[in-house]
């Protein structure tokens, strides 16, 4: 598996620690059952949301990343 970390400035409140955040760190994961992005908090360090896609505008990351979650 490979790894690869980068930030992105966003503003928009974490779920986990419910603070304003104002970068994110993404993790690009490569394994065999193919790539995932792991999107997590500079702040707490908690995990938000592992996608199939990465999300280039800030709009539809934040649409996507801090929407109401369907698991528990």
């Amino acid at each position: 598996m490979t790894k690869e970390i980068e930030q992105i400035e966003i503003k928009a409140i974490c779920p986990a620690c419910n603070k304003t955040i104002s970068e994110l760190w993404v993790a690009k994961l490569d394994s065999v059952i193919g790539v995932r992005y792991a999107y997590i908090c500079m702040d707490c360090k908690n995990l938000i949301k592992i996608t199939k896609e990465k999300y280039l505008d800030t709009a539809n990351l934040k649409q996507n990343l801090f929407s109401q979650s369907t698991t528990a």
